[in-house]
């Protein structure tokens, strides 16, 4: 039995300390696209966007207590394109462009006392040149101070633009770039007195002088720590910057540097940037590693980090990047969140239920906050973390892993205790100086997995295990494997936000199709919304999000248009790496379809490549870990000089050309794709007639992209190939409880983010036993999704007939069909799979109607 002790003494709980020790429990990031969908939640399904708002922001437990937003450059930062507030320096600032920016305005309405952060992952077009050292070894000597007031008016000017247009002030900026591995320390004490000084140029009304108590926050590295190290060297720099960050790493600077700023000089420390619990934890307990709720990257690792990384650096505050994402499954960083949101046209959603009360067990026991909301404090000498790592806690897991937060008063506790390993561990507690009585009563409320495979994967959430009652002021608690205990004086059976309730989203989900044989059409005027829709979302169109560059619906001659409206000269001086503005609409449950785009070239843009200007359709998008045009498998180009490509996964496979090409007129553009058979025209004439015969994509996304030009869309339409054409309904995971496994399977969790839910299932043949699968759907037919590594072949029974004795699956890609049942009749099917030679791998199954 793995055994510690450790003593509760409120004599030793640092009330002097301000926010630099209080429990400031959770925020969420918006960032990088990851809100977008969150928009047309908000106007097509507003009872879900008020629900999620609510599970995050509400109640008198709310779990997330900051909301930060990383302002956009029009250029994609990892999983997609956040727009810029400002393109040109004599703009106004726009901050109802994207999601963030309104988000914290819904989120206030909620709870009023929410904090706000900014910073910037890159520079906008018109920065460009003049910031383009900060790219630089050392940005902090080669950017010049005559650039300084421009970057500082594009912060100001959006801070403004969000006071005036939904009435709040932020409260924390980061003046440097986003995971910089330079930190620009003259740029950010240059700002900070800027701001501290600035009472020129503000609207009348303005709150100028709560303006200039905005506090910095500093510097927002990812890995690296040495930003801690030169606040401890410069006193200057120290004064200015009264909060740091880092991301992605538990531990301090060699030198303690953070936790010698929290300690000695009371610097706000936080985790400003981590990863949210990968794979619901419904398909964790599947997994044959035995974890249960817990494992690398699960609930019970993030719990860890925020253990971890208060006792190795002080940091009081942890940040989701994203706790929601809002963006369409395939983009980079994808199955990483605790609330799944892309189905805006049924307003379904998803909620990682055991990543969010692995993460309530520290806020529903404890007031979150700052020193001037009566915030509890970590008690530092009862706070330990053993656990192994920096970032996945994955070794060393039986370690000790425990926090104590204690209120103002010292009357009420909780401890919070994580046990991510096979063996339980007992703790051995004593009470000294703190509780309303002696042997005060602590009540155990526990998580873990379920007790069999038959029970509900959230049968044991959150559940009052136990009341202990101390003797002499000592008592032993329980923590099991792959578990989290908090043991609270606090009182709260009867609490019903605290007692454990499914989360699940108020609507049953749907693909999206419009009417008979139309999927989805869009010519962008918006007749059916109200007069300010486009207003209000900054120009955003319906269902699509940005992958590059900047699609926004504008007038045109009397017209509104899909206008791309970055060109070169505008483009950003970009975070790491983007490419040409492209953007994604639609459901990957798609499977046989045609799309038309009326649409007409920009011709007045001055053009440096024949082939830089030209617009694309891409078919069948899963994937999209770059932000590109060419990550739908299939992609049909029409250049401005009348050359055409046709390609399929990045590869150019045919080429013709359209003569005759007038810029000047609006033209349609038809791509279809037809089981394996493709077909592109341009104004009614055939380009492109293609059949695949080498691993075929049959499902996925549409994606349209062009160059840096003023490129227009009129009119989109999706249709059916035919109206009574079958569809994907539903898509089951490979460790969805509707999948029944025997014989020799491996399920596997927390892999990368291009295979679903970032799970697979291998199942090897054996003579001893057969390797089965079953599942049961009602429909015409279904399609087996998974990569193959090895070569395999599958029975396939249907109804208890054999189907097909020798089925080889397709070798493919993440996330393509290895191999494809259609044509049943329309009723309920039991359907059985035996891996009969080789190992077969799965991701999901396509169900089929």
């Amino acid at each position: 039995m793995n055994e510690t002790s450790f003593i509760v003494d409120g004599q030793q709980l640092d009330l002097n300390a301000l926010d630099a020790n209080t429990f400031k429990g959770f925020g969420y990031i918006s960032c990088n696209n990851s809100s977008r969908l969150l928009l047309d939640y908000k106007w097509e399904h507003r009872d879900s966007y008020d629900q999620i708002l609510q599970i995050l922001f509400g109640g008198n437990h709310p779990l997330m207590r900051l909301l930060k937003v990383e302002m956009g450059v029009d250029a994609n930062t990892s999983s997609g394109t956040e727009p810029a507030t400002m393109r040109s320096a004599e703009d106004q600032a726009n901050v109802r462009r994207g999601a963030g920016f309104q988000l914290i305005a819904d989120a206030k309405k909620i709870q009023p006392a929410l904090k706000t952060a900014i910073l910037r992952w890159g520079e906008p077009g018109f920065l460009r040149k003049k910031w383009a050292a900060v790219k630089t070894a050392d940005p902090d000597q080669n950017v010049s101070e005559d650039v300084f007031e421009a970057m500082y008016q594009w912060y100001k000017k959006t801070i403004v633009a969000a006071y005036e247009t939904y009435g709040y002030l932020i409260d924390y900026v980061d003046p440097d770039r986003n995971e910089t591995k330079h930190p620009m320390y003259r740029w950010i004490k240059w700002f900070a007195d800027r701001l501290t000084n600035d009472q020129a140029g503000f609207p009348n009304g303005f709150p100028v002088e709560q303006y200039q108590q905005i506090k910095i926050i500093a510097a927002d590295q990812n890995y690296e720590r040495d930003f801690g190290d030169r606040m401890l060297a410069d006193k200057a720099l120290r004064v200015r910057v009264p909060a740091v960050g880092f991301h992605y790493n538990t531990d301090d600077s060699k030198n303690q540097a953070f936790t010698k700023l929290a300690d000695e000089f009371h610097h706000e420390v936080w985790y400003s940037e981590g990863i949210a619990p990968m794979t619901f934890g419904k398909y964790r307990v599947r997994a044959s590693n035995g974890d249960g709720i817990g494992g690398v990257q699960s609930g019970l690792d993030v719990a860890n980090r925020l253990i971890k990384s208060y006792v190795k650096s002080r940091r009081s505050l942890y940040l989701f990047q994203p706790a929601v994402s809002a963006y369409y499954p395939g983009v980079n960083y994808s199955h990483k969140e605790l609330i799944a949101v892309n189905r805006p046209w049924s307003g379904f959603f998803e909620v990682d239920n055991v990543g969010l009360q692995c993460m309530k067990h520290f806020t529903d026991f404890a007031k979150a906050g700052w020193d001037n909301e009566q915030a509890w404090r970590y008690l530092t000498s009862a706070c330990d973390s053993k656990v192994s790592g920096t970032e996945n806690l994955s070794q060393d897991a039986e370690a000790p892993s425990y926090l104590t937060l204690v209120s103002p008063d010292k009357q009420d506790y909780s401890i919070i205790l994580v046990n991510d390993s096979p063996e339980p561990r007992t703790y051995h507690v004593q009470f000294k100086h703190i509780g309303r009585q002696k042997n005060q009563p602590l009540n155990v409320w526990e998580s873990i997995g379920p007790n069999s495979p038959s029970d509900d994967y959230d049968s044991r959430l959150k559940r009052l295990r136990e009341t202990l009652r101390p003797i002499n002021n000592r008592v032993t608690i329980l923590v099991q494997p792959h578990s989290i205990v908090t043991a609270t004086t606090l009182t709260l059976a009867s609490d019903r936000e605290v007692q454990y309730r499914r989360l699940e989203s108020p609507h049953q989900d749907r693909v999206l199709m419009e009417q008979g044989s139309v999927l989805y059409t869009d010519d962008f005027q918006y007749r059916q919304y109200p007069d300010d829709y486009l207003k209000l979302r900054g120009n955003t169109p319906r269902f699509t999000t940005d992958q590059g560059g900047a699609f926004e619906v504008a007038e045109v001659d009397g017209r509104r248009v899909l206008q791309q409206v970055i060109s070169e000269k505008y483009r950003a001086l970009d975070w790491e790496y983007s490419y040409a503005p492209n953007l994604t609409v639609g459901d990957d449950h798609w499977t046989n379809y045609s799309v038309t785009v009326s649409m007409k070239f920009d011709a007045h843009t001055w053009q440096n490549s024949p082939t830089g200007n030209y617009f694309g359709i891409g078919l069948r998008e899963l994937t999209d870990v770059k932000g590109r045009l060419e990550s739908a498998p299939y992609v049909f180009k029409v250049f401005s000089d009348g050359g055409c490509q046709l390609i399929k996964d990045d590869q150019v496979v045919d080429l013709a050309y359209v003569d005759n090409l007038d810029l000047s007129k609006t033209h349609q553009i038809n791509f279809s794709a037809n089981g394996n058979h493709l077909t592109a025209e341009f104004d009614g004439q055939s380009v492109f007639d293609f059949t695949d015969v080498n691993n075929p994509k049959f499902s996925g996304r549409v994606k349209l992209g062009s160059g840096y030009y003023h490129t227009q869309i009129r009119q989109l339409t999706i249709k059916k190939i035919a109206s009574d054409q079958t569809i994907i309904t539903k898509r089951l995971d490979d460790l969805d409880s509707a999948i029944t496994y025997t014989g020799n399977w491996t399920h596997v969790c927390g892999l990368g983010n291009t295979k679903w839910n970032r799970t697979l299932s291998y199942g090897e043949a054996s003579k001893e036993k057969p390797t089965h699968l079953r599942f049961a759907f009602e429909g015409t037919g279904f399609s087996l999704v998974g990569q193959q590594t090895v070569t395999s072949n599958l029975k396939v029974s249907v109804d208890d007939q054999v189907i097909n004795w020798n089925l080889h699956p397709q070798t493919g890609s993440d996330r393509t069909e290895n191999g494809q049942v259609l044509g049943l009749p329309s009723a309920k099917h039991q359907v059985k799979i035996t891996v009969q030679s080789g190992r077969y791998t799965l991701d999901v199954i396509n169900l089929i109607n």
